[in-house]
Protein backbone atom coordinates (compact mmCIF):
# COMPACT_ATOMS: atom_id res chain seq x y z
CA UNK A 1 0.00 0.00 0.00
CA UNK A 2 1.42 3.70 -0.84
CA UNK A 3 1.85 6.12 1.52
CA UNK A 4 -0.52 9.35 1.23
CA UNK A 5 1.47 12.06 -0.07
CA UNK A 6 2.18 15.13 2.70
CA UNK A 7 0.84 17.50 -0.03
CA UNK A 8 -1.84 19.46 1.94
CA UNK A 9 -5.07 20.05 0.07
CA UNK A 10 -7.74 20.60 1.74
CA UNK A 11 -10.16 18.75 4.63
CA UNK A 12 -12.99 16.65 3.18
CA UNK A 13 -15.55 14.47 4.54
CA UNK A 14 -16.20 10.56 2.94
CA UNK A 15 -20.07 9.98 2.26
CA UNK A 16 -20.82 6.28 1.91
CA UNK A 17 -24.22 4.50 1.76
CA UNK A 18 -25.51 1.33 2.48
CA UNK A 19 -28.69 -0.55 2.61
CA UNK A 20 -29.44 -4.43 2.56
CA UNK A 21 -27.16 -7.10 2.51
CA UNK A 22 -25.34 -6.59 -0.40
CA UNK A 23 -22.21 -5.46 0.99
CA UNK A 24 -20.84 -6.68 4.52
CA UNK A 25 -19.59 -4.55 7.25
CA UNK A 26 -15.94 -5.41 6.27
CA UNK A 27 -16.49 -4.04 2.73
CA UNK A 28 -17.42 -0.77 4.24
CA UNK A 29 -14.80 -0.69 6.85
CA UNK A 30 -12.06 -1.91 3.89
CA UNK A 31 -12.82 0.91 1.83
CA UNK A 32 -12.77 3.60 4.41
CA UNK A 33 -9.12 2.38 5.69
CA UNK A 34 -8.18 2.33 1.63
CA UNK A 35 -9.58 5.94 1.06
CA UNK A 36 -7.75 7.30 4.55
CA UNK A 37 -4.48 5.60 4.03
CA UNK A 38 -3.91 7.59 0.54
CA UNK A 39 -5.95 10.69 1.43
CA UNK A 40 -4.58 11.97 5.41
CA UNK A 41 -7.09 15.11 4.82
CA UNK A 42 -10.32 13.20 5.02
CA UNK A 43 -11.10 13.55 8.26
CA UNK A 44 -14.30 12.24 8.86
CA UNK A 45 -16.74 9.45 7.27
CA UNK A 46 -20.71 9.39 7.54
CA UNK A 47 -22.06 6.19 6.54
CA UNK A 48 -25.59 6.49 5.72
CA UNK A 49 -27.71 2.81 6.36
CA UNK A 50 -30.47 1.81 6.98
CA UNK A 51 -30.16 0.36 10.05
CA UNK A 52 -27.33 0.49 12.97
CA UNK A 53 -24.70 -2.03 11.51
CA UNK A 54 -22.61 -3.77 14.34
CA UNK A 55 -18.75 -4.23 13.25
CA UNK A 56 -18.46 -1.19 11.58
CA UNK A 57 -15.38 0.59 12.01
CA UNK A 58 -15.46 3.45 15.12
CA UNK A 59 -14.34 6.30 13.18
CA UNK A 60 -17.42 5.93 10.56
CA UNK A 61 -20.35 8.26 11.95
CA UNK A 62 -23.41 5.89 11.23
CA UNK A 63 -26.94 7.70 10.49
CA UNK A 64 -30.11 6.47 9.56
CA UNK A 65 -31.09 6.86 6.21
CA UNK A 66 -34.53 9.04 6.64
CA UNK A 67 -37.68 6.73 6.39
CA UNK A 68 -38.90 8.53 3.15
CA UNK A 69 -36.04 7.06 1.43
CA UNK A 70 -36.55 3.99 2.69
CA UNK A 71 -39.59 2.37 0.44
CA UNK A 72 -39.03 -0.76 -1.72
CA UNK A 73 -39.44 1.25 -4.97
CA UNK A 74 -37.30 4.03 -4.03
CA UNK A 75 -34.22 1.92 -2.92
CA UNK A 76 -34.53 -0.58 -5.77
CA UNK A 77 -34.34 2.63 -7.92
CA UNK A 78 -31.43 4.18 -5.76
CA UNK A 79 -33.23 6.89 -4.86
CA UNK A 80 -32.02 6.76 -1.14
CA UNK A 81 -28.96 8.10 -2.10
CA UNK A 82 -30.50 11.71 -2.41
CA UNK A 83 -30.45 11.12 1.07
CA UNK A 84 -27.14 12.41 1.59
CA UNK A 85 -28.47 16.01 0.25
CA UNK A 86 -31.11 16.34 3.44
CA UNK A 87 -29.79 19.04 5.43
CA UNK A 88 -28.59 17.83 8.89
CA UNK A 89 -27.25 15.12 7.45
CA UNK A 90 -23.61 16.25 6.16
CA UNK A 91 -21.14 18.76 7.85
CA UNK A 92 -22.03 21.79 6.13
CA UNK A 93 -18.02 23.55 6.98
CA UNK A 94 -16.72 21.31 4.54
CA UNK A 95 -16.88 19.90 0.92
CA UNK A 96 -17.75 16.19 0.53
CA UNK A 97 -17.07 13.37 -1.78
CA UNK A 98 -18.98 10.33 -2.19
CA UNK A 99 -18.11 6.96 -3.50
CA UNK A 100 -20.08 3.52 -4.57
CA UNK A 101 -19.09 0.99 -2.06
CA UNK A 102 -18.07 -0.87 -5.52
CA UNK A 103 -15.30 1.10 -6.00
CA UNK A 104 -11.44 0.06 -5.82
CA UNK A 105 -9.26 3.15 -4.28
CA UNK A 106 -6.08 3.63 -5.72
CA UNK A 107 -4.89 7.58 -4.55
CA UNK A 108 -5.76 10.42 -2.93
CA UNK A 109 -9.44 11.15 -3.82
CA UNK A 110 -9.04 14.57 -1.97
CA UNK A 111 -7.67 16.31 -5.03
CA UNK A 112 -11.27 15.83 -6.97
CA UNK A 113 -11.64 19.08 -5.23
CA UNK A 114 -8.58 20.30 -6.86
CA UNK A 115 -10.87 20.46 -10.18
CA UNK A 116 -14.12 22.08 -8.63
CA UNK A 117 -14.18 25.04 -11.09
CA UNK A 118 -16.54 26.68 -8.05
CA UNK A 119 -17.91 25.37 -5.10
CA UNK A 120 -21.31 25.88 -5.93
CA UNK A 121 -20.95 23.45 -8.82
CA UNK A 122 -21.09 19.34 -8.28
CA UNK A 123 -19.02 16.93 -9.89
CA UNK A 124 -20.43 13.63 -11.31
CA UNK A 125 -18.64 10.96 -13.78
CA UNK A 126 -19.81 11.59 -16.87
CA UNK A 127 -21.99 8.92 -18.61
CA UNK A 128 -21.79 7.20 -21.87
CA UNK A 129 -22.50 8.07 -25.08
CA UNK A 130 -22.12 11.05 -28.11
CA UNK A 131 -24.96 13.23 -26.81
CA UNK A 132 -23.46 15.01 -24.02
CA UNK A 133 -22.66 18.08 -25.39
CA UNK A 134 -25.59 18.28 -27.38
CA UNK A 135 -27.58 17.23 -24.26
CA UNK A 136 -25.72 20.80 -22.75
CA UNK A 137 -26.92 22.65 -25.68
CA UNK A 138 -30.28 21.72 -25.11
CA UNK A 139 -30.40 22.27 -21.35
CA UNK A 140 -29.26 25.88 -21.50
CA UNK A 141 -31.26 26.48 -24.66
CA UNK A 142 -34.86 24.31 -24.01
CA UNK A 143 -35.31 24.23 -20.47
CA UNK A 144 -33.48 22.07 -19.43
CA UNK A 145 -35.43 19.35 -21.17
CA UNK A 146 -32.16 17.35 -22.41
CA UNK A 147 -29.78 17.35 -19.52
CA UNK A 148 -26.81 15.87 -19.65
CA UNK A 149 -26.06 12.37 -18.33
CA UNK A 150 -24.08 11.55 -15.93
CA UNK A 151 -23.38 8.09 -13.10
CA UNK A 152 -23.42 8.81 -9.17
CA UNK A 153 -20.85 6.46 -8.21
CA UNK A 154 -18.47 9.04 -6.92
CA UNK A 155 -20.33 12.89 -6.65
CA UNK A 156 -18.28 16.03 -5.67
CA UNK A 157 -20.05 18.57 -3.75
CA UNK A 158 -20.03 21.33 -0.62
CA UNK A 159 -23.60 20.19 1.14
CA UNK A 160 -24.59 23.76 2.20
CA UNK A 161 -25.21 24.43 -1.50
CA UNK A 162 -27.19 21.20 -2.04
CA UNK A 163 -29.78 20.93 0.23
CA UNK A 164 -32.56 22.37 -2.12
CA UNK A 165 -32.12 18.97 -4.39
CA UNK A 166 -33.41 16.78 -1.89
CA UNK A 167 -36.32 19.52 -0.28
CA UNK A 168 -37.50 19.58 -4.63
CA UNK A 169 -37.35 15.60 -4.87
CA UNK A 170 -39.14 15.64 -2.00
CA UNK A 171 -41.77 18.30 -2.84
CA UNK A 172 -41.86 16.77 -6.40
CA UNK A 173 -42.83 13.14 -4.66
CA UNK A 174 -45.52 14.58 -2.53
CA UNK A 175 -46.76 16.61 -5.22
CA UNK A 176 -47.38 12.89 -6.81
CA UNK A 177 -44.64 12.55 -9.31
CA UNK A 178 -43.72 9.15 -9.79
CA UNK A 179 -40.36 7.73 -10.22
CA UNK A 180 -40.21 7.29 -13.73
CA UNK A 181 -39.70 9.20 -16.97
CA UNK A 182 -36.29 10.55 -18.34
CA UNK A 183 -34.91 12.56 -15.04
CA UNK A 184 -36.92 10.29 -12.56
CA UNK A 185 -36.19 7.13 -13.13
CA UNK A 186 -33.23 6.20 -10.87
CA UNK A 187 -31.09 9.23 -8.55
CA UNK A 188 -28.18 9.67 -11.17
CA UNK A 189 -30.88 11.27 -13.66
CA UNK A 190 -32.69 13.56 -11.18
CA UNK A 191 -28.96 14.81 -9.63
CA UNK A 192 -27.46 15.32 -13.15
CA UNK A 193 -30.71 17.25 -14.15
CA UNK A 194 -31.32 19.17 -10.96
CA UNK A 195 -27.16 20.18 -11.04
CA UNK A 196 -27.33 20.79 -15.08
CA UNK A 197 -25.81 24.13 -14.92
CA UNK A 198 -23.68 23.85 -12.37
CA UNK A 199 -22.55 20.11 -13.36
CA UNK A 200 -18.83 19.26 -13.79
CA UNK A 201 -17.73 16.07 -14.94
CA UNK A 202 -15.50 13.99 -13.02
CA UNK A 203 -12.23 13.87 -14.81
CA UNK A 204 -11.55 10.58 -16.40
CA UNK A 205 -7.43 11.25 -15.46
CA UNK A 206 -8.64 10.61 -11.87
CA UNK A 207 -11.83 7.79 -11.38
CA UNK A 208 -13.38 6.08 -14.47
CA UNK A 209 -16.31 3.42 -14.52
CA UNK A 210 -14.78 -0.14 -15.32
CA UNK A 211 -16.89 -1.00 -18.25
CA UNK A 212 -17.04 2.14 -20.14
CA UNK A 213 -12.85 2.80 -19.89
CA UNK A 214 -12.17 -0.70 -20.66
CA UNK A 215 -14.90 -2.40 -22.62
CA UNK A 216 -15.99 -0.98 -26.07
CA UNK A 217 -18.18 -1.59 -28.26
CA UNK A 218 -15.95 -3.04 -30.74
CA UNK A 219 -13.23 -5.47 -29.43
CA UNK A 220 -10.65 -4.29 -31.61
CA UNK A 221 -11.19 -1.03 -30.32
CA UNK A 222 -10.31 -2.05 -26.66
CA UNK A 223 -7.13 -3.24 -28.09
CA UNK A 224 -6.16 -0.26 -30.04
CA UNK A 225 -6.95 2.12 -27.29
CA UNK A 226 -4.70 0.23 -24.44
CA UNK A 227 -1.76 0.47 -27.17
CA UNK A 228 -2.24 4.37 -26.78
CA UNK A 229 0.77 5.30 -24.80
CA UNK A 230 -1.44 8.58 -23.24
CA UNK A 231 -3.43 6.14 -22.10
CA UNK A 232 -1.83 3.72 -20.68
CA UNK A 233 -0.10 6.93 -18.45
CA UNK A 234 -3.32 7.94 -17.82
CA UNK A 235 -4.90 4.75 -16.54
CA UNK A 236 -1.59 4.11 -14.18
CA UNK A 237 -2.60 7.24 -12.22
CA UNK A 238 -5.76 6.80 -11.92
CA UNK A 239 -7.22 7.35 -8.17
CA UNK A 240 -10.50 5.18 -8.22
CA UNK A 241 -12.33 2.93 -10.80
CA UNK A 242 -15.76 2.47 -10.02
CA UNK A 243 -17.59 -1.20 -10.72
CA UNK A 244 -21.35 0.26 -11.23
CA UNK A 245 -23.99 -2.79 -12.29
CA UNK A 246 -23.18 -6.32 -12.31
CA UNK A 247 -21.46 -7.44 -14.86
CA UNK A 248 -18.01 -6.75 -13.88
CA UNK A 249 -17.20 -6.87 -9.98
CA UNK A 250 -13.82 -7.08 -7.94
CA UNK A 251 -14.34 -10.70 -6.75
CA UNK A 252 -15.22 -11.79 -10.60
CA UNK A 253 -11.96 -10.12 -12.58
CA UNK A 254 -9.99 -11.40 -9.77
CA UNK A 255 -10.71 -14.47 -10.43
CA UNK A 256 -10.04 -14.41 -14.27
CA UNK A 257 -7.15 -15.91 -16.11
CA UNK A 258 -4.81 -13.94 -17.95
CA UNK A 259 -6.26 -13.91 -21.56
CA UNK A 260 -10.07 -14.95 -20.71
CA UNK A 261 -12.62 -13.47 -22.72
CA UNK A 262 -16.05 -12.62 -21.19
CA UNK A 263 -18.91 -10.80 -22.15
CA UNK A 264 -21.22 -8.33 -20.37
CA UNK A 265 -24.90 -8.20 -20.82
CA UNK A 266 -24.85 -5.82 -23.73
CA UNK A 267 -22.72 -8.50 -25.45
CA UNK A 268 -19.54 -6.47 -25.46
CA UNK A 269 -16.27 -8.14 -24.82
CA UNK A 270 -13.51 -8.05 -21.96
CA UNK A 271 -10.35 -9.09 -22.82
CA UNK A 272 -8.63 -9.86 -19.09
CA UNK A 273 -5.14 -9.68 -20.42
CA UNK A 274 -1.94 -7.60 -19.34
CA UNK A 275 -1.86 -6.08 -22.86
CA UNK A 276 -5.57 -4.54 -23.00
CA UNK A 277 -5.83 -3.72 -18.95
CA UNK A 278 -2.03 -2.85 -17.74
CA UNK A 279 -1.03 -2.29 -14.88
CA UNK A 280 -4.62 -2.03 -13.82
CA UNK A 281 -5.01 -5.75 -13.97
CA UNK A 282 -2.59 -6.28 -11.05
CA UNK A 283 -4.12 -3.32 -9.03
CA UNK A 284 -7.27 -5.27 -9.74
CA UNK A 285 -6.11 -8.57 -8.18
CA UNK A 286 -3.82 -7.16 -5.34
CA UNK A 287 -7.22 -5.13 -4.09
CA UNK A 288 -9.64 -8.18 -4.32
CA UNK A 289 -6.57 -10.34 -2.73
CA UNK A 290 -6.38 -7.75 0.34
CA UNK A 291 -9.75 -7.67 0.86
CA UNK A 292 -10.48 -11.50 0.76
CA UNK A 293 -8.06 -11.85 3.24
CA UNK A 294 -9.68 -8.86 5.17
CA UNK A 295 -12.69 -11.21 5.04
CA UNK A 296 -11.39 -14.49 5.86
CA UNK A 297 -9.80 -12.71 9.32
CA UNK A 298 -13.16 -11.21 10.10
CA UNK A 299 -15.26 -14.69 9.76
CA UNK A 300 -12.69 -16.55 11.43
CA UNK A 301 -12.78 -14.06 14.51
CA UNK A 302 -16.89 -14.69 14.75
Amino acid sequence: MQAASEKKTQDWQCVLICWGDKYSNTEVNFLWEKITSYDPDCVQCTLLTDRVRDEINPSIKQKLIPSFYLSAEMLKSTHAKLSMFEEGILEVAIPAIYVDLDTLVFGRLGTLLDELKSCQNLMMIPGRGRLRNIRRFFAKYRGGLKFPRANSSVVVFYPKFWFSLAECFRNEIAGGAKLQGERLMIDDRYIAWFAQRHLQSVPKTHVVKFGTEFVLPMAWLSKLKSYLPWVRRRRANLIAITLPGNDFKVETLAILKNGDIVSESRGRKLFWNDKTIGVTQRKIIDYAKELESKILINQANL
